[in-house]
Parts: C-alpha cells; structure tokens; sequence
C-alpha cells in the first residue's frame, strides 16, 4: 500500500506558515499550479500537526494523481502515522473521471462532502489537497466555487509569478488568511507517461485482491443514468421497439415520457426521431449493448455512503445480472450504482 513519505522542511517561511496554521487553522485549503509542491506540503502539515497532538484529517481531491484513495475520488483519511494504507480512505466521493474539466460538479459536491465526513469525526485540522486546475476561467471557477462552498480559514497559494492572484484575491477576507508560497525547490516535474502509468498503477493494486460479484438488476438503483430506474419492457414491447427500429432491441426501460434502450448498434438520428413520435415519448436515451464493459462505478449502501468502487465485467440483460469486479465482503450492502463515463481496459 501507498507510504506517506515525509519531506524535511528546510525553508524558514514554509515553517512559519506550518507553525501558523496548526496555531490558528481549522481548514486549510491548498493551490498550486501542477508539481508545484501541493501534497508534499500536506503531508508535511499533517505530520506537524499530529506531532503537536492535533487530530487531523486529510482531503485528497486530486482526482488524477490520488495519494489518498484511488484515482476518480475525493478522500478523506483520518493521519494517523507515515505507514498509513493511504488507498482505502475512510471515506471517498465518486467523482468518475481524472479530470475535473467535464465533472466540475462532482469534484465540487466531493470535496465538501469529505469536509463534512472529517467534521463528524471530529477533526482538528482539515488539509484539503487540490488539482492543478488553476488556470483559464475554468480553473478559476472550479477553485472558487470549492472556497465558495467550504469557506476554508486558511488558504496556501503555490505561485512563481503572482499567477494565482486573479483567483485568490477576492478571498482575502476577514474569516479567511491566504499564505503565499514559492514551490519548493523538491517539487519534481511529472510527465503525462508518469502519471498515466501511476493511475495504472494504482487502480491495479486497487482492485488486486478484488472478485467479481453478480448483482441482480433488483439489487441496484442507478444514479448518473438512466439505467435501472425505470419500468422493465415486456418481451411484447421489446419486439414493438425493434419493429418500429428494424433492429434488435436487447433491452429497455420506460420511464416518465422517456425511454432507456439497449441495442445492438448505434442508433442515427433519423432512427430516434421516429421512436420519439411513434411512442410520443421526449426523452430517449441509447446505449449500445457492449457500452458498459470495463466501466469504473462506486457502490453506495443505504445510507448513501460510498463502499468501494466496482468495475463492470458483464452485463447480461436477459437474465438481468450485473458481473461487477469489487469487494465481495461488502457487496451486499450496495443498494446504489454510480456509473461514469471512465473505463479501465489494462487490469
């Protein structure tokens, strides 16, 4: 399992704002641009902090390069020594994707639910670690809307050349003290081969001790798609689909003027507009029958909390089974599926 390795501090005024947050801080939110030297600093205020008897908690919402929990997630973990087993948090936020570009939402609802985790368990301290996307009006709102949200008394700002200034000055408030930081001479530079194979690396061990578990269709309910939360179609109107289409219809749902359909090919345009009509329907969604393999998905039990993240292998829709590869001790506590848009093919 992954090590949180501790870098000596050498530079005084990292020290002084070390010194300065474990005195004043509760949540603590740091920026920086990529391999600017983000999470070594909080490992290096964890390690502080729990030597100056502080609870602490850590948020990892760098959902590429993950150190706490898998890629994909939000985590929080309770630090408690350098060996902890930094893969299985004490609790993460599916976020499915290892950008937030396209999942600005998700990152966002992630990074405050694990703030909230770490404040039920009575936290001290709360380090939030953040993606490099800081930059473009993309990059400014994602981080905004985080500061906007969690509201973090302490905000560290990794910059060379006031390149932060644009997002950070307008949180310069009373409730809120921004420390500005020069990137440690340590922060090595990752190429994208680097962190492409490090997520490899990690989803592997991840999934390493792993089974694959069959779920029946009645176990689950969807969340992000539309697929098993409607109706079932009857073997009589699965042949009135694939009639209306002139090709096979394997499955479909029916839901509120909408339809979920799986086929065996895609579907054009022309296609859907004469079901949409003919069924007077408004809402049609088509996945094509291999769609879902190797899809990532977290597992959520009754209480909405996450359980562990599942990678589809199989889903036979004539018997109504879901082959899903994850923790078999606790995939009968899953009542919800996440689906996502990101699959693993290399595992």
């Amino acid at each position: 399992m992954g090590v949180i390795h501790i870098i000596p501090i050498s530079e005084p005024e990292r020290k002084s704002v070390i010194e300065n947050i474990i005195l004043t801080g509760h949540c603590v939110m740091v920026l920086g641009r990529i391999d600017t030297g983000k999470s070594t600093f909080c490992r290096q205020l964890a390690f502080c902090a729990k030597a100056k008897g502080l609870k602490v908690a850590i948020i990892d919402s760098d959902i590429g390069q993950s150190w706490i929990g898998p890629p994909t997630t939000v985590a929080m973990k309770i630090y408690n020594n350098e060996s902890d087993m930094t893969l299985f948090p004490d609790d993460f936020y599916f976020v499915g994707s290892v950008t937030p570009e396209r999942h600005l939402i998700q990152t966002v609802v992630g990074a405050k639910r694990m703030v909230e985790s770490a404040e039920l368990a009575n936290a001290d301290l709360i380090i939030i670690d953040t993606t490099g996307l800081v930059d473009r009006p993309i990059g400014r709102a994602l981080k905004q809307s985080k500061i906007d949200l969690i509201k973090p008394d302490q905000i560290v700002c990794f910059q060379r050349e006031r390149e932060l200034e644009s997002l950070i000055g307008g949180s310069e408030l009373d409730f809120c003290q921004i420390h500005r930081l020069v990137p440690s001479k340590y922060a090595e530079r990752k190429s994208q081969d680097y962190r492409y194979r490090y997520r490899n690396q990690q989803f592997a061990q991840y999934f390493s001790d792993d089974v694959v578990y069959a779920f029946p269709f009645s176990q689950l309910k969807g969340q992000r798609d539309c697929f098993l939360n409607g109706s079932k179609a009857t073997s009589k109107e699965l042949e009135n689909i694939s009639t209306i289409l002139d090709t096979e219809v394997i499955y479909a749902e029916f839901f509120c003027r909408g339809l979920f359909l799986i086929t065996t090919r895609e579907l054009s345009w022309t296609e859907k507009q004469k079901l949409c009509s003919q069924l007077r329907i408004d809402d049609l969604t088509v996945r094509v029958c291999d769609c879902y393999k190797n899809m990532l998905v977290a597992l959520i039990n009754s209480k909405g909390d996450s359980l562990c993240l599942g990678l589809i292998e199989f889903i036979d829709f004539n018997n109504y089974i879901l082959s899903i590869k994850c923790k078999k001790e606790i995939a009968e506590s899953a009542k919800v599926i996440q689906f996502s848009d990101f699959r693993i093919d290399n595992i």
